[in-house]
């Protein structure tokens, strides 16, 4: 599936700060089952606007202030994010730049993650085929000037409204 030609919007982030405001915007809409494919090239910012994401989500469900690193050696790192309905639920933040290959995925517990949990990917082109069609990809450019230039591209979510329309008060 080339990404690029489902793309919706695109959007310029100015500084590192800026990525992470974006990913707080991106946290208000989090639910349930709901995959965050982050791609670009090392330095691109994707662990930045991970940490915006998942620090702002974990703040507004009342917990502590923590550091989110990248689980680029532990490949999983899982943070609490519980709901209502499902106080176990949680946001799986992966980091799949050491990932072999894409079958090793299924030792991590992936299929669980996706169907339960909010799975934000850094580097989903390493599974190949086995991300899920309903994915949020955002693919991360550096530009000359240090900018990122973030193209945004999805299909629809369960049979809910696309992508674009709801992320449509965080462009």
């Amino acid at each position: 599936m080339d990404h690029l030609n489902d793309a919706f919007a695109q959007i310029t982030i100015p500084t590192p700060e800026a990525m992470e405001a974006f990913g707080g915007s991106l946290s208000t809409l989090l639910k349930e089952g709901d995959i965050i494919a982050l791609s670009g090239e090392l330095g691109a910012g994707k662990s930045t606007l991970a940490r915006g994401m998942i620090r702002a989500a974990l703040k507004a469900s009342g917990q502590p202030d923590e550091d989110i690193p990248s689980p680029t050696f532990t490949l999983v790192q899982q943070y609490p994010f519980a709901a209502a309905d499902d106080p176990g639920r949680s946001i799986w933040h992966m980091d799949l730049w050491r990932l072999e290959s894409p079958d090793e995925i299924h030792e991590l517990g992936f299929e669980e993650a996706i169907s339960r949990h909010i799975s934000v990917i850094e580097w989903p082109e390493r599974l190949g085929g086995l991300l899920p069609a309903r994915a949020l990809w955002l693919g991360i450019k550096q530009r000359d000037d240090d900018t990122r230039l973030i193209t945004l591209s999805g299909a629809s979510v369960d049979g809910a409204a696309a992508w674009s329309e709801r992320l449509d008060g965080c462009l």
